[in-house]
């Protein structure tokens, strides 16, 4: 076995990695596709499957810019609420009835948490 297979059969694998109709590997949890076998490995390591979510805005991996620290320990919170929580923030952001996200301070509203915090 070359040493991606053999690691992967000293993990449990009784096969080889799918491969999909275009050639690339894909994760057998979240089904993401991957040039090369070392690169799904990489992924494999820190893959949830698609069920992690903000502790604050509860919004998912994919649709934030990466995982941070919060209350509740380390990759709880999404970026942009992690940068709220070092800044002081005890919670998440205040969401109108329209569904913007509102600024403490000024009361402005914002369509992304990514845009109130670059306010």
């Amino acid at each position: 076995l070359c040493s991606a297979c053999s690691s992967r059969y000293k993990n449990g694998s009784t096969g080889p990695p799918e491969i999909s109709e275009s050639g690339k590997f894909v994760c057998e949890a979240c089904q993401r596709q991957f040039d090369s076998i070392g690169a799904l490995g990489g992924h494999k390591r820190f893959c949830d499957a698609g069920t992690w979510r903000c502790g604050w805005c509860a919004c998912k991996h994919s649709e934030c810019s990466g995982k941070g620290p919060g209350p509740d320990g380390p990759k709880t919170l999404c970026s942009a609420c992690s940068s709220r929580y070092k800044n002081g923030s005890t919670g998440p952001p205040e969401i109108s009835e329209s569904g913007k996200f509102v600024c403490e301070a000024c009361q402005r509203q914002f369509d992304s948490i990514g845009a109130l915090g670059g306010h």
